[in-house]
Order: structure tokens, then C-alpha cells, then sequence
């Protein structure tokens, strides 16, 4: 019985040579096993067909290859804004069942209806009982991300652990990429069921706190705030910034990146918070993301020192949820948006990261444009959220640890 995680980088600009790279580091690490599921993750630079084709060369056409682009890749050192790392895991303790969709903008909430179904099918004729957790990935420029998680947990339950990221592109929000085996897709859902004897802890935070007194979202469907106050939405930030209509929103993206809404949630540690990713004339807000009517809502501040504590928080959370359990690697989901607050700092909050979690311990990472999990992590309690701003760490370890280099 083993697991043996590896990982790799490059930011060779070529994007076969990159992809190649990554996967002879791989192959190093593994020996002579081949890797059950490779995790890729890459900037906007190196999506081409010829990232994918490099890996097939190397393991073959039977290995699964599930990632996203993002806005920048993470390592060990930090964040990088140009290249391509990968995790490749070889177990005969963790099992691995993938697919994907692509998305139906006329109903988002069936999409994760159909491909949680597709996946429950595939365990159930691979005669696989239990489902540890699930890692999810999907395009970022949606604004229903929050729809298509209903679906997922709407099959899969409130209570299992869904995890994972929305793809990013470099902060242009124009196209963004899944990758799933041999394809690049774009608008599509990808999802890893993780099963066995694996073991998954994870942490997300994101540090910003509310200013101001509660408001009350009066009117709103879906993703779409109407009035706060019985006034219009939009409101909220003229009154805070005294800025005219035209103002706030010629410069939205970049206000709700350090100012995002927050949702008060009962019994929850932390405010959900909500980028804005435009301005209808009406003055309403369309959100990456649901907001229910009725809820208090508050505009959100962050700092530098809020969000390296909430960061250390979060891989507290994801080390303390495996009780001791060793852990095999890690896997981070950063926000685009913690990147702009923190700016030069971004690469000490990866660093603590590290640091907590050991320096030893193997870890992948992407900037990306949503987070899916739980906001609490003790014994999975809570059912998943889609989150904007956070940090989410995620650990993987097993119950039969058995490791040979």
C-alpha cells in the first residue's frame, strides 16, 4: 500500500518544453510508477495544445489530466505570474473518479446536477462505496458559479465536502480554460471525486471585515442585488465613496476588489463576501455569486496584516482537520484579488503557508477568479459556499501511510 505525490514547475516559454519539464520532474519523483491523476495548473501564456500533448508523451494516453488556467501558478517559493506546475499522485489507497461538461447558461444548477450523476454512476459500476471529498473546477467568467454548486449539492449533499476554483485568465476577464485529458475547454465544469482511504482537510479565509453599520438586501434574485434599503443596490457605494453613477461604474472591478460585499451568515465565523462584476443601468449589482433577500450585508475592508492572518488561519485549519495524520501535499486556491491587496506581500502569505504546514510538505496552487468550500472544516460541518477573496489550502494525506521514494 503506497501514495507517493509529486510535483513540478516550469517557466520554460515554450509551452511543450514547459509541460515537458514538469513531467520528467514528475516522473523523477514517482519512479517507476505512473501517476493515477495529473493536476495542471497554468497562466494564460501556456494554453495551447501542446501543454497536454507534452504529458501524453511522457505517461501515456491512459493518465487523467484535470486543471485550469489561472491568474498566476503557486509553488513552494511563492506566486508566479508566468508558468506551469503540475502534481501527479500515484496511490493504491485514494481512487480517482473524473469528468466534465460543459456548461448550459440556460441552467447552470443542471449542469452540476448531471455531472454529479455522471460521476455517482462511475463509482457505483467501479463498485466504490464511499466519496472522501470532491474538487470541482470551473470558468471563471460565469456569474452563476454559485448555481452550478447547487446542483453538485444537490446530488451529492449539503454536508460533502466540495471543494475547488474557478479558472482565471490575467485579470482581463476575457476567456479562461479547463483542462480535462487530452482537451482545453472553455465554459465547461471538471470534477475529481477522491475515494479510498484518503484522507482531506482544508482552511478558507479571507481576513476583510465590515465598516459601517448593516444594510438590508431588499430585493435581489440570484446573483442579481436590486435594492439595499429599498434603495438602488448601486447606492451602497456612492454613499461609502461619494462617487457619481458613472464613476462607480467605470471603476467597479477595482473597488470590489478591496471593497466586496459581505453576507452575515448565522453561525459562521466569517462574512461571505461577494465581488461586483458590473453595474446594470438600474443601479442593480450583478454578483459572482448568489445573494438571498433579506440578507445583512456590509461593505468589506481588508489589509495586508488581515489577510497574511487570515492566511495563516486557513493552513491551521486545513493541518489540524487530518488530527496528526501525516500530510502528503497540499493543493492552494488564491484569490486574484488577495494578490492585489497584497501586492510584494503576496509571497510571504505563501511562504506562512509553508511554514505551517511544513516545509517539506509538496504543494501546488492557482489564482483564480472564486473558491468553492465550506467555511467551517471540523468533521466537514457545513455544506460548501461559493466564495470570492479567499485563500483556500487544502490537505491530502491517507489512512495507511506507506510512502517509498
Amino acid at each position: 500500500m503506497a501514495t507517493i505525490i509529486a510535483t513540478g514547475i516550469s517557466t520554460n516559454k515554450d509551452p511543450f518544453e514547459a509541460s515537458k519539464n514538469c513531467c520528467l520532474e514528475l516522473k523523477k519523483q514517482l519512479g517507476s510508477h505512473l501517476p493515477h491523476i495529473i493536476f495542471v495548473f497554468a497562466t494564460i501564456h501556456f494554453v495551447n495544445k501542446r501543454l497536454l500533448e507534452a504529458i501524453l508523451e511522457v505517461f501515456g494516453k491512459g493518465v487523467p489530466i484535470v486543471g485550469i488556467s489561472g491568474g498566476g501558478i503557486i509553488s513552494s517559493n511563492g506566486i508566479l505570474k508566468y508558468g506551469v506546475t503540475m502534481m501527479g499522485i500515484y496511490s493504491t489507497d485514494i481512487y480517482f473518479t473524473q469528468g466534465y461538461l460543459n456548461i448550459d447558461k440556460n441552467n447552470y444548477r443542471v449542469t452540476g446536477e448531471n455531472l454529479a450523476h455522471a460521476l455517482t454512476r462511475k463509482l457505483a459500476k467501479a463498485n466504490i462505496h464511499n466519496r472522501e471529498f470532491g474538487l470541482f473546477f470551473f470558468d471563471g467568467i460565469i456569474d452563476k458559479g454559485s448555481d452550478i454548486l447547487s446542483g453538485l449539492k444537490s446530488i451529492l449533499g449539503r454536508s460533502f465536502p466540495i471543494l475547488g476554483a474557478s479558472a482565471a485568465d490575467n485579470m482581463r476577464f476575457y476567456q479562461t480554460f479547463q483542462f480535462y485529458n487530452d482537451q482545453i475547454l472553455s465554459n465547461s465544469l471538471v470534477g475529481v471525486i477522491f475515494s479510498g482511504s484518503c484522507l482531506c482537510g482544508y482552511g478558507i479565509r479571507h481576513g476583510w471585515q465590515p465598516i459601517g453599520r448593516p444594510l438590508t438586501v431588499t430585493s435581489s434574485g440570484g446573483n442579481v442585488i436590486k435594492t439595499i434599503d429599498n434603495l438602488a443596490a448601486v447606492q451602497i457605494y456612492q454613499n461609502y465613496f461619494e462617487k457619481s453613477l458613472k464613476e462607480i461604474k467605470e471603476n467597479i472591478a477595482r473597488i470590489s476588489f478591496l471593497y466586496p460585499l459581505g453576507i452575515y451568515l448565522i453561525n459562521e465565523e466569517e462574512y461571505l463576501l461577494r465581488n461586483i462584476l458590473r453595474i446594470e443601468d438600474d443601479g442593480s449589482l450583478i454578483c459572482q455569486g448568489d445573494v438571498a433577500e433579506g440578507s445583512q450585508i456590509h461593505v468589506m475592508m481588508g489589509t495586508k496584516e488581515s489577510a497574511l492572518q487570515s492566511a495563516r488561519q486557513a493552513a491551521a485549519q486545513a493541518k489540524n482537520t487530518l488530527r496528526g495524520d501525516q500530510i502528503l501535499a497540499a493543493i492552494i486556491f488564491e484569490s486574484v484579488s488577495r494578490t492585489q491587496l497584497l501586492g510584494y506581500r503576496t509571497n510571504e502569505e505563501i511562504l506562512t503557508i509553508r511554514k505551517i504546514l511544513g516545509n517539506d510538505v509538496p504543494f501546488i496552487g492557482v489564482c483564480t477568479f472564486g473558491e468553492q468550500a465550506p467555511l467551517k472544516s471540523v468533521e466537514y460541518q457545513g455544506e460548501s459556499r461559493f466564495h470570492n477573496q479567499t485563500v483556500l489550502v487544502i490537505t491530502i494525506g491517507t489512512r495507511h501511510v506507506n510512502i517509498s521514494q
